[in-house]
């Protein structure tokens, strides 16, 4: 089962290494989905609440990238980089975590998923 979550966050960054406009401070406003995976919990019935990982992306990574320049966090905040720096901000804090997909705006996006678990049994 997936659980998915959508978050949005405002920042500014420039490519030092794009030879064009790209190079330049500019800004987005990303959406970045969550996807958890794994079973409900006998017990809730949940496999996660969505107010729990809303709360964890916000302390782990939203936190440190909302409203920021994304150079003071990497050199080179490509797409992809910025999704490989969340991956690794949420992964410890998420241990279900399965997929993210980034936006950079409605057109444009990333995603990294996890190898596929086995199946039980």
């Amino acid at each position: 089962m997936e659980l998915t979550v959508d978050f949005s966050f405002s920042a500014a960054h420039r490519l030092p290494r794009h030879p064009g406009a790209c190079r330049r401070m500019h800004g987005h406003n990303y959406l970045l989905r969550v996807t958890l995976e794994g079973e409900p919990s006998p017990e809730s019935g949940m496999l996660r609440d969505f107010e729990e990982v809303r709360a964890l992306v916000h302390e782990h990574l939203l936190s440190r990238v909302d409203h920021t320049c994304l150079n003071d966090l990497l050199e080179n905040p490509t797409a992809e980089n910025v999704l490989l720096f969340a991956w690794s901000a949420l992964s410890g804090a998420l241990p279900e975590l399965a997929e993210l997909r980034l936006w950079e705006n409605p057109s444009y996006a990333v995603a990294m998923r996890r190898p596929a678990l086995p199946k039980a049994g």
